[in-house]
């Protein structure tokens, strides 16, 4: 029972996710990421990335910071 209710209960760890984000469909234009902020910043650099794709996933990553839970349809947040 103590083995359950420890997994259920367990602390998350403070550590930051690695995000990895794919530019294309083959395994090779796989680039990984320490934070979400350096792949923001990669993406910033990138001229085939318009401007608008970009303060769009800022903003998501507000909503994010700001909510315990959230849901994604098609790539999109849903409110």
């Amino acid at each position: 029972m103590k083995k359950l209710w420890d997994l259920f209960t367990r602390k998350h760890a403070a550590t930051v996710p690695l995000v990895i984000i794919k530019k294309g469909t083959d395994d090779g234009d796989v680039i990984e990421y320490r934070s979400i902020d350096e792949a923001i910043a990669d993406l910033e650099r990138d001229p085939n990335v318009p401007s608008e794709k970009i303060d769009n996933l800022r903003s998501s990553l507000k909503r994010l910071k700001n909510n315990s839970s959230i849901k994604i349809r098609n790539g999109e947040l849903i409110k």
